[in-house]
């Protein structure tokens, strides 16, 4: 039975600003959640709000954890996700990253009452996840020069954020492929930055750079751009800020609209609901990708990470963490060798000792 909870913020650095279509970030701020049992177990998870992503602020996204959802689940049975999903429904529409805080302390639970790893928990084997490692918005020259460097270092996939003007970011891909050369898969993601104008004018003239795929090339509510896009290019299309939960994954599903579902679990509110939109896209013959927001750190990643191990994602984008100058913790899922992801051998998420400069208590119960 869950009887308390400490609720911490978490501030993490970017190794250098990043920047996509949409902002540039630095310094990120989170959630870090404690749920408590009588039995003396704790389950943590991490809720990373973006008010463009997720439509919370952090003070939003405290005040539904402290004031609308802790409260439901003190005495409630950890087990039961299902219930509790439904629960909270009733007392609060969306906030996503919350709730996502919430089913990932769930789990680590539910993995450390049965005494498993949290991917066998889940039906898994630990299979290694393949990961890109993420380029910002730089010049062309910058962008190659990065790209260069990461293949260097054995990273397998490289994906190269773009969504300015058409015929730089053109340029930008030109560079990138030119450094890492033909063999090494190269991903774009376009995060909302075009017209459909620009996108057509950039598809018709990216085939000669064999791009694996195109993330999220219109803006999020442009579904019917979309599907004609698809039609016109021999690019897969990869929606990511389209796809916010079941709702989004059935509609594009029906609509035929993209080759791919990039699933964030800040987006959806956690494994639990990632489940759902899984199914719909096996359903459908869409691809997975997981992904983060920049700021994630252990526990989120970790989780990710699971996610993509257990349901077979074609496609991983596991490097908020590695974005960072520094976790808030001493654990996260494991970076061996270099360009994939695991999770140890041992129950729940891979947390290990906090860092008493990146987290702060603010509540308790």
């Amino acid at each position: 039975m869950i009887t308390g909870w400490n609720l911490h913020q978490t501030k993490v650095r970017c190794k250098r600003p990043f920047a996509i279509a949409t902002g540039i970030q630095d310094e990120c701020s989170g959630l870090l959640l404690e749920l408590k049992c009588q039995d003396g177990l704790s389950g943590w998870g991490e809720a990373v709000p973006l008010p463009y992503l997720t439509g919370e602020t952090l003070s939003g996204c405290q005040a539904a954890l402290q004031e609308v959802f802790l409260p439901a689940l003190i005495g409630q049975q950890p087990l039961a996700l299902e219930t509790l999903r439904q629960r909270l429904d009733r007392l609060m529409v969306g906030q996503p990253a919350a709730r996502c805080a919430i089913d990932l302390a769930l789990h680590d639970l539910c993995s450390k009452k049965a005494q498993i790893p949290i991917w066998a928990y889940l039906g898994g084997d630990n299979r290694p996840v393949a990961t890109n490692y993420s380029i910002g918005l730089a010049t062309p020259r910058e962008a190659a020069e990065q790209a260069r460097a990461l293949v260097e270092q054995d990273f397998a996939c490289i994906k190269l954020k773009i969504g300015q003007d058409p015929d730089l970011d053109l340029e930008r891909v030109r560079a990138v492929r030119g450094a890492i050369g033909p063999e090494v898969p190269l991903r774009v993601d376009a995060n909302e930055g075009w017209s459909y104008v620009q996108a057509r004018r950039f598809l018709t003239r990216a085939d000669a750079f064999d791009l694996q795929l195109i993330e999220q090339p219109l803006p999020r509510w442009d579904f019917e751009g979309l599907t004609r896009l698809r039609s016109l290019s021999s690019t897969p299309i990869c929606a990511d800020e389209s796809l916010r939960g079941v709702a989004e994954a059935r509609r594009l599903a029906a609509m035929g609209a993209v080759d791919v579902f990039n699933i964030k679990l800040m987006k959806c509110g956690g494994i639990v609901e990632a489940r759902e939109i899984i199914a719909i896209a096996r359903a459908h013959g869409i691809q997975l990708m997981i992904g983060g927001m920049v700021g994630e750190s252990s526990v989120a990643v970790a989780a990710a990470t699971a996610v993509a191990s257990v349901w077979r994602f074609e496609y991983a984008d596991l490097d908020a963490d590695l974005l960072l100058k520094a976790n808030y913790s001493e654990g996260g899922a494991l970076h061996e060798p270099i360009g994939y992801r695991h999770l140890p051998t041992v129950p729940g998420w891979p947390l290990g000792s906090l860092r008493a400069a990146s987290t702060e208590l603010l509540a308790s119960c």
